[in-house]
């Protein structure tokens, strides 16, 4: 029984038994008190009753149901557990005379297992914590404390997130249209880091800017000492033509750490700098570990990434598309010590003549064909509504999508590059399609159909063709070409096959 309960039946004993007296009828003055006495009293309860329903408003907690339980209470408390479950299953092709084809065929793996939880705290603070369990490692997603004053257009980051590197890798995994983000995000290195941001948004919400200053490494056991990642994103996503548009910029200056990749190998005599750079990319899946285009490793101090996203949203139909220039600066020839760019695992990294600098795209369109409209907010992708989910007797959404990557990590600054060492007995021919298979250049050509018979669950099919010009592997799978490794191509099929659940 409530306070408030208890109250009103203490008055009403109190009137029951407080009988009048004998004479009361008789004298109409003393009624009259009598009356205005129980008067004053029932105004009394009333005052203390709205004083309790005040207390046990701010005291109620409010359960929600978003995937999961989310409760809020008083003083801007709120709890919310998260979570997804991505199981992957797919094909990628064996190319030509390629036999070492131990990772090629069919397989399967979870790609995502997290658990964690976001909430928010008195005082505009708020927070989120995700731990990845996928094959048994343990790994970290996002891992920060925010604040977000009250009626202030600032939201302040503090932990470990995205570098503000584009608007596909920003966007949560539950919400990309493809199995996997765009490849030069895999070869760019794209990914999380310990930092912090500010950002900024005008008052409709249609100007949005960030800028961060992060460490060069997640949460990991890394002791990477002095590298360090600035970047910046600047979007501007007005309402228009009856859709959503959107256009974005970003900007990340990445100064590798001096111990990056030390190894015992390395002289004792060198100085303390092992500066080791390296970008490759899987054909547009996870379910391999072949990289078909790769730099190999070369002696670098830092890159810098410029990007442009241009997005537009309308009801059923939506076009995205982005694209990223990566300038590196390397080390010449005679800025390093003897034996300083051998690493461990007997392979040789290269100083380049000059500074070599790659690209890569993406264009892509899609279509709900059930009439939903793609989820966007806050400057990138965010869940889709279902319009007719099968609990509510609908089909649930169905999505189509197709998309054309390009991907260029050739440079002849690393072709003509010096290695520091060539294996015994190797010919000079060998030696030389090894200098021309570091990069290679990769087309994709994609297409996706997805069902999400609820907001929480989807199902995804994803098929590749991928053309590759180039790389390690050219020389390997196109032996008898007489054209050189670099300009030897060949291509690869690519199924890949998701269960997702989130929370």
């Amino acid at each position: 029984m409530t306070a408030k309960k208890w109250l009103y039946g203490i008055a009403l004993f109190t009137m029951a038994t407080s009988a009048l007296p004998a004479h009361a009828q008789e004298n109409g003055s003393e009624v009259d008190a009598l009356r205005a006495e129980v008067a004053a009293l029932k105004e009394q309860l009333a005052a203390i009753s709205a004083k309790i329903n005040a207390v046990e408003k701010k005291t109620a907690t409010e359960v929600k149901w978003k995937g999961g339980p989310e409760s809020s209470g008083p003083d801007g408390w709120s709890f919310k557990p998260r979570g997804r479950i991505h199981y992957d299953a797919g094909y990628v092709s064996i190319p030509g005379d390629y036999a070492a084809n131990r990772n090629l065929g069919f397989n399967s793996r979870v790609r995502r297992v997290r658990l964690g939880a976001e909430g928010t705290m008195p005082g505009g603070f708020g927070y989120k914590v995700e731990g990845d369990f996928a094959n048994g490692n343990v790994a970290f997603g996002d891992v920060f404390l925010s604040y977000n004053p009250k009626n202030a257009p600032i939201n302040v980051r503090i932990g470990n997130f995205e570098t503000l590197n584009g608007l596909e890798q920003i966007a949560s995994s539950n919400n990309n249209s493809f199995t996997e983000r765009a490849a030069f995000n895999d070869a760019f290195l794209n990914s999380r880091r310990l930092g912090g941001a500010v950002a900024w948004h005008n008052e409709d919400n249609a100007i949005r800017a960030e800028a961060g200053l992060f460490a060069a490494h997640s949460i990991d056991s890394s002791f990477d000492n002095d590298g360090w990642i600035g970047a910046g994103r600047l979007v501007y996503a007005p309402k228009a033509l009856g859709g959503q548009l959107h256009f974005g910029a970003t900007v990340q200056q990445r100064e590798f750490a001096s111990n990056n990749n030390a190894s015992a190998s390395v002289s004792v005599n060198a100085p303390s700098t092992n500066q080791i750079a390296r970008y490759r990319a899987r054909p547009n899946t996870q379910l391999t570990d072949v990289r078909f285009i790769d730099t190999g490793s070369f002696a670098a101090k830092s890159d810098r990434i410029v990007g442009l996203e241009l997005a537009a949203i309308f009801p059923g139909l939506y076009f995205a598309g982005e694209g990223q220039w990566t300038k590196v600066k390397a080390y010449r020839a005679g800025d390093m010590a003897i034996g300083l760019d051998t690493f461990s695992g007997g392979n040789n990294a290269v100083t380049p003549l000059g500074d070599p600098s790659f690209f890569g795209m993406y264009a892509e369109a899609g279509y709900f064909l059930t009439g939903e409209t793609r989820g966007y907010k806050d400057g990138t992708w965010s869940r889709t509504k279902v319009l007719k989910p099968i609990d509510k007797r609908g089909l649930g959404a169905f999505q189509i999508a197709g998309r054309f990557e390009y991907l260029d990590l050739a440079s002849n600054a690393l072709k003509n590059g010096a290695t520091n060492s060539f294996a015994a007995g190797t010919s000079s021919l060998a030696s030389l399609n090894t200098r021309l298979g570091r990069g290679g250049k990769q087309n994709s050509y994609l297409l996706a159909l997805n069902w999400y018979p609820i907001d929480y669950i989807r199902f995804m099919l994803n098929y590749g063709r991928v053309n590759v010009k180039g790389g390690p592997l050219a020389a390997i799978v196109v032996p008898n070409s007489i054209q050189p490794a670099d300009q030897r191509d060949y291509s690869v099929d690519v199924v890949a096959a998701r269960v997702q659940l989130d929370f």
